[in-house]
């Protein structure tokens, strides 16, 4: 059997796309989802930082730089922003990937197809970041999807704000969708199933955490 990649049929008829994959020989069309991709999370990681998305660092300086130095800041920012959409992308296709395939069955390219979705999940949450920030002046981790603004009233922790700010509704579907699409692919018992990605998303809003709490120094050395 020859299976094509379709990542909107892999969100709505998740079930049989997936067992399709299963039974394949051969998979087409991954490059070409791949490229697709990479065009996809540059250009939002682009959009974000053209918007003003974590340039809180430059704008707190900005009277004190004149109009050159301010340019060139900003040019810095965001090639820096393209390295870092460069960066996200190969860790969730392909980091991730090797993770997950670690302690399940499921060949490596059909997780990676799975993680092509979870790409896509995750460009779609940093999109809706663009107009709390436009027309509301949010910031992502009191985004009204995450949990920071209720961590937000219990603790004036930075960094505890930013790691429940990274915990939001498109972060718990995620691991839904990630399970989900295992238990279909592998023959590893669902409760390490679970207990893996739960652990390796933990980790993951712990590193945002980190480096959204060092974001000032990060943007400093990229000047």
């Amino acid at each position: 059997m020859i299976y094509s990649v379709n990542l909107w049929k892999l969100f709505w008829k998740r079930d049989q796309e997936l067992w399709k994959l299963k039974q394949a020989e051969r998979i087409r069309n991954v490059w070409n989802m791949l490229f697709v991709l990479l065009f996809a999370t540059i250009l939002t990681f682009v959009w974000t930082a053209w918007i003003g998305l974590g340039t809180d660092p430059i704008s707190a300086n900005m009277l004190e730089l004149n109009r050159l130095e301010y340019e060139w800041r900003k040019a810095w920012f965001m090639l820096g922003r393209i390295g870092y959409a460069l960066l996200f992308y190969s860790f969730i296709l392909f980091f991730s990937t090797l993770i997950f395939w670690l302690f399940n069955t499921a060949s490596y390219k059909r997780i990676m197809i799975m993680q092509m979705n979870v790409l896509l999940l995750m460009l779609l949450e940093r999109i809706t970041w663009i107009p709390l920030l436009t027309y509301a002046g949010l910031d992502w981790f009191v985004s009204p999807l995450s949990f920071g603004v209720i961590a937000s009233y219990f603790t004036d922790l930075t960094w505890i704000i930013y790691f429940f700010g990274a915990v939001s509704l498109f972060q718990l579907f995620i691991i839904w969708y990630q399970v989900a699409s295992l238990k279909k692919m592998s023959s590893t018992r669902p409760g390490w199933i679970w207990t893996g990605v739960i652990i390796w998303h933990i980790v993951l809003w712990c590193g945002t955490a980190a480096l959204s709490y060092y974001d000032i120094v990060l943007v400093y050395l990229l000047r």
